[in-house]
């Protein structure tokens, strides 16, 4: 991978300002630094008007595991379209039919009488979808592979590693890739710059250009051709794509 923000690759971004293009970003590890509870963590100040202020010179969206409405929580209005659960949720909260939201339901249930006296293990119901987090203790590797020989056994599930934890979603639902291809046609866009962290975000940079300029954020291989060195380094990516539009570069 390649490094973004290095100046010799500035021609990428200057091509891609100048193109009709979305912007889109996960937000845990991206937007927001990873922090070790579930719950996560909000924007730094500087982010939260960065992001704003790129979400007023290229449409933008905020792509997330998380529920929509947690999502939408951290993010607010500073962006038009929020994307929840792995891109089932497309901009609001989508209407789930009720056999899926008891299937969800049991598999936690399941989850929870296999992995009784696993430490550690946090589950997040997110509606459609769960997410069971397993790095609350030291000992996650063991509790990780707890996690894992317990999700093989749901019948009709689709299983997305995560950063210690596991996302358990219906194995017809949609991908955060789907999304983004969704995202573009709604919009009648040619590309996408993605910037992403995590394994879910694999589904969009395997779409590869010329529709998704990808970006992998932080260590770890990844499909994404570009990266950056840290999720602190989105601040300067926001401030160079604000500055191609027009915009001053300013902390």
């Amino acid at each position: 991978m390649k490094d973004i923000l290095s100046p010799r690759h500035r021609p990428v971004l200057e091509r891609l300002a100048g193109s009709p293009c979305l912007l889109a970003f996960d937000y845990d590890g991206v937007l927001a630094p990873l922090v070790r509870d579930p719950a996560g963590a909000g924007m730094r100040p500087q982010t939260r008007r960065l992001l704003a202020r790129v979400a007023q010179a290229y449409p933008c969206a905020v792509v997330s595991g998380r529920a929509w409405r947690d999502t939408h929580g951290f993010v607010g209005d500073l962006v038009p379209t929020v994307v929840g659960n792995h891109g089932i949720d497309l901009g609001a909260e989508v209407p789930v039919p009720a056999e899926v939201l008891d299937r969800v339901r049991g598999w936690r249930a399941d989850l929870e009488a296999r992995l009784a006296g696993v430490p550690g293990v946090f589950f997040e119901e997110k509606r459609c979808t769960l997410a069971v987090h397993y790095g609350l203790s030291r000992r996650w590797r063991e509790a990780g592979a707890a996690v894992h020989a317990a999700a093989e056994q749901l019948r009709g599930a689709r299983l997305v590693l995560g950063k210690k934890l596991l996302n358990v979603l219906p194995s017809h639902f949609p991908t955060k890739g789907d999304a983004v291809r969704a995202l573009l046609a709604r919009d009648g866009l040619e590309t996408a710059l993605y910037a992403g962290d995590d394994v879910t975000d694999e589904d969009v940079f395997e779409i590869g250009p010329p529709a998704v300029l990808g970006i992998h954020v932080g260590p770890g291989r990844s499909l994404a051709p570009w990266r950056l060195r840290s999720q602190t380094d989105t601040d300067a990516l926001l401030r160079v794509l604000v500055s191609l539009r027009g915009g001053r570069e300013r902390g």
